[in-house]
């Protein structure tokens, strides 16, 4: 028999004892979530300034560019720029299995001389890069995450040619 000072037990199966471990295993997965989408949102912001300062150094050294003997001013400008960009794009950070433009993924042969568009009588450089994310990821898939995440990242830069 139960003594008078014995809790009453509720029977097995019709508490609530564990419904607090389930609800905080429902707003774990939501809020760990959240914070992983925060932190590769951020991390391919990142990446994108870092292309896009690649760009700009690309283009701004193809603007300053001078012709070498038996070189036109374009030809002088795209070289310059191309050359640019790739030393820009080999200082990125991040797993790559080589260095450069060749690194899996990045296309840096986005690189064109001709007419500014703002003053079509002066010559710009334009360099743009596109990195495709979709199939190379720079920290790996992230379940719930990658759905969300850009299949590419692309960034560019244009500069006036002084003559």
């Amino acid at each position: 028999m139960r003594e008078a000072s014995e809790p009453r037990r509720a029977p097995r199966g019709r508490g609530d004892d564990g419904a607090a471990v389930v609800e905080l295993a429902f707003v774990m997965v939501l809020l760990f979530t959240l914070v992983f989408a925060i932190i590769s949102f951020g991390l391919i912001l990142s990446f994108k300034q870092d292309m896009t300062r690649a760009a700009a150094e690309g283009a701004r050294a193809g603007a300053v560019a001078l012709p070498l003997a038996g070189q036109t001013p374009e030809e002088a400008a795209l070289a310059a720029a191309q050359g640019a960009t790739e030393e820009a794009v080999k200082g990125f950070g991040g797993s790559f299995s080589t260095p450069g433009c060749t690194r899996a993924g990045m296309d840096c042969s986005n690189v064109a001389v001709g007419p500014c568009s703002e003053d079509p009588t002066r010559d710009c450089v334009t360099v743009e890069l596109v990195f495709d994310y979709g199939a190379e990821p720079l920290y790996g898939r992230l379940p719930l995450v990658s759905a969300f995440l850009p299949d590419e990242v692309r960034a560019g830069s244009v500069a006036r040619i002084n003559d």
